[in-house]
């Protein structure tokens, strides 16, 4: 007969007793673990229908992080970036109260003026060359190139291109001539009659835009013809103070006016520019009106038009087309047997020329070039079915037309033995001067900023959602993942004392025996 053991008799042993044991211990370990913890689970499969709930809920929450993380990135890039836009306002206001007849010479033969804009410049470039995390922000598409070249780089040659300096002598020999009058003939006077033509030059030197007269006894016909004429002269004897008025354009599409005015042939007082003395007869007086225009007209080539032929140098220089060199005076690459060949050539040139420029001219911009929008050169999702173009590029409008009147501005040299040099510098500081301070130059500079303060706005927009939409996402997850602490701790409680009370049954049963029994 087989033995019967005391737990075998007492029911102790059984898989039943000792399953609901390790059962009820197992709960206690899961609760202890919820209080600790806090969470429901430490496995998605332990959340029973809420493991759809929490895998959305973080999948979503991940998401926001990510276009969080994304917008704190171009948060930073438009913040720097309107900083330097808001510099390169700056610089153009700064302008508006520099006085254009302030020549005060440096050491360096320019002017006091020059030598703060030749330090602006380098400023400007600093700002178009900001570099944000390895990312040069106005270089387009090509953010890991430096977009703009150093100042001295784009001014001076070099290995063999022309930089701005050898650009503007060169439209310069061009725009005034061999003679120096502007691409503009002065006839011997005929009888009482002068004619004033010009050249078959191209887009160089004056061009006659308009005559008028008061001159009594005077002749003014014209402009007729192409390339203009104009004819002046005298049938009479005018009256002092009587007037005749020759309208000049000049390469920069700026205008300028001769006066001629009649003075009495007994006035000793000296000659004013533009004023001649009435001969006795017509044809004295017709020579002497012939002279004073000719003096008129080489010292409007010497000042305004020099000024002029810089700046529209600058604009060739600096506005180049996409894809394209920069237009320079025909003939700047021929093979000349001197430089006074190539000096003659250029004096007599009648065209631009783009052939080739872009491999022989210092490209002052080295970003990424494109006729489409700027801003689309560089994009950033932050939030679903939503993205910020926040590109640019260093040779927009705006930011080119500062580093553009600065340079041009700053690379002129005057000697103060130049009887007009401080005339020829009044003309350029005036048009520099005007077009970094003009309404233009700062609404396109300040366009830019509004575009990417926009895009700042789109952000911030964006990031607010997102604040609201983790704070759901988190209540939602909570709802699902989190343990309520209140509730663990009276069940483990209840628990304890549970199995307190089966360990307290089972230690009896353990000691039941039949002897005891009996």
């Amino acid at each position: 007969m087989t033995s019967i053991g005391p737990y075998a008799a007492s029911g102790v042993g059984r898989p039943s007793l000792v399953d609901a044991l390790a059962k009820s211990r197992s709960q206690l370990n899961d609760l202890t673990r919820q209080l600790s913890t806090g969470m429901v689970s430490a496995t998605y499969a332990g959340l029973g229908d809420g493991r759809a709930t929490s895998l959305a809920m973080r999948a979503k929450l991940a998401a926001l992080s990510s276009y969080d993380a994304t917008a704190a990135t171009v948060g930073t890039r438009l913040a720097i970036m309107g900083t330097a836009l808001q510099r390169l306002d700056d610089i153009g206001a700064e302008y508006k109260l520099v006085d254009p007849n302030d020549f005060t010479l440096t050491t360096g033969s320019v002017t006091v003026t020059q030598s703060q804009a030749a330090i602006d410049l380098q400023d400007a470039i600093s700002q178009l060359n900001t570099d944000v995390g390895g990312r040069f922000v106005f270089s387009g598409r090509t953010a890991d190139t430096k977009p703009v070249l150093s100042a001295d780089a784009i001014l001076a040659d070099d290995a063999g291109k022309a930089g701005l300096r050898t650009v503007i002598a060169e439209r310069k020999l061009a725009d005034l001539g061999a003679d120096g009058r502007g691409r503009i003939d002065v006839s011997a006077v005929s009888g009482s009659s002068f004619s004033v033509a010009e050249e078959a030059s191209g887009p160089f030197g004056f061009k006659i835009s308009s005559l008028s007269s008061s001159m009594t006894g005077g002749v003014a016909s014209g402009p007729t013809g192409s390339p203009a004429t104009i004819t002046l002269g005298v049938t009479g004897q005018p009256r002092t103070g009587d007037q005749t008025r020759v309208g000049l354009t000049l390469p920069d599409g700026s205008t300028e006016e001769i006066v001629l005015t009649a003075k009495a042939a007994d006035d000793a007082s000296a000659l004013a520019p533009g004023e001649f003395h009435v001969g006795a007869t017509p044809a004295q007086t017709a020579a002497n009106m012939r002279a004073s225009f000719d003096a008129a007209l080489k010292t409007r080539a010497d000042t305004a038009l020099v000024a002029a032929s810089a700046v529209q140098a600058g604009e060739e220089f600096f506005n180049a087309p996409a894809g394209s060199g920069p237009a320079r005076v025909a003939g700047f690459d021929g093979s000349y047997a001197s430089d006074a060949a190539r000096v003659a050539a250029l004096q007599n040139a009648t065209a631009l020329d783009t052939t080739d420029t872009a491999e022989k001219t210092v490209s002052w911009y080295v970003g990424e070039t494109g006729t489409d929008d700027p801003r689309k050169t560089a994009a950033a999702k932050i939030d679903d079915g939503v993205a910020v173009a926040y590109g640019a590029r260093a040779n927009e409008a705006g930011t080119r037309q500062v580093v553009q009147n600065l340079a041009v501005f700053s690379a002129i040299t005057f000697s103060a033995d130049d009887g007009n040099a401080k005339a020829r510098y009044s003309a350029l500081a005036n048009r520099t001067i005007t077009a970094l301070g003009s309404s233009d130059a700062t609404a396109a500079v300040r366009t830019m900023a509004t575009d990417l303060a926009s895009a700042n706005n789109a952000i911030k927009a964006a990031t607010a959602r997102h604040a609201a939409a983790k704070s759901m996402a988190q209540d939602a997850l909570s709802n699902v993942e989190s343990a309520d602490k209140d509730e663990v701790t009276l069940k483990i409680l209840a628990l304890q004392t549970q199995l307190q009370a089966s360990y307290q049954a089972t230690a009896t049963l353990k000691n039941l025996s039949l002897v005891n029994f009996l």
